[in-house]
């Protein structure tokens, strides 16, 4: 079990979590300019809406340093070891979405983010899944952002934490990337890297 938490960089993952927790109450009107392609000159991404990136990226790069073989054959369920700490990466940013300003919104795009990562990691390998993980939310500001409910219909990150649709979005990303997880091994085997 210590063998899996250090491959998996839990203590570096708990780091995380608490970074994105102080940052989403410490700075919550913080924003980074993104250049607008959908109106005007540039479109302000929120500082808490791109934070959970950063939990999201250890937990794929803890995958990835993985030996896909041996985890294959180990005793231990491996697959639902990550399961349950991807599940509970979401769930704490849930519990403290009670003291945090907007914290729905920084739980769903956690699981959005980490549900989009997972379906691009199936697909591809790790590093792609890591990079396209990172433009995403850049993306959605500079094509359809506006903040809010200004925002595009399909602009899930950007939405409130209230917003139904953009929950049921991050929902089914989440849930599809937790099913592909449990999958075969994955097409470039050995290690899990794309060396």
């Amino acid at each position: 079990m210590n063998w899996w938490l250090r491959v998996r960089s839990a203590p570096a993952l708990l780091g995380a979590l608490a970074v994105v927790v102080g940052v989403a109450s410490a700075a919550p009107a913080a924003e980074v300019p993104v250049p607008s392609l959908a109106g005007s000159l540039t479109s302000g991404l929120p500082f808490r809406y791109l934070v959970p990136l950063l939990p999201v990226l250890l937990v794929l790069h803890g995958q990835a340093r993985a030996d896909r073989a041996s985890e294959s054959v180990a005793v231990r369920p491996v697959r639902w070891l990550d399961a349950c700490l991807m599940t509970s990466v979401v769930a704490v940013l849930l519990l403290a979405s009670v003291f945090v300003p907007d914290g729905l919104a920084v739980a769903r795009n956690t699981a959005g983010y980490l549900g989009c990562a997972l379906v691009l990691r199936r697909l591809s390998s790790p590093r792609p899944a890591l990079a396209l993980t990172t433009v995403l939310p850049f993306a959605v500001v500079s094509l359809g952002g506006r903040g809010g409910s200004r925002s595009a219909w399909w602009a899930w990150p950007l939405h409130e934490g209230t917003a139904p649709f953009a929950a049921g979005c991050a929902a089914v990303l989440f849930g599809t990337g937790l099913a592909l997880s449990f999958r075969g091994p994955q097409r470039n085997g050995g290690r899990g890297t794309d060396e």
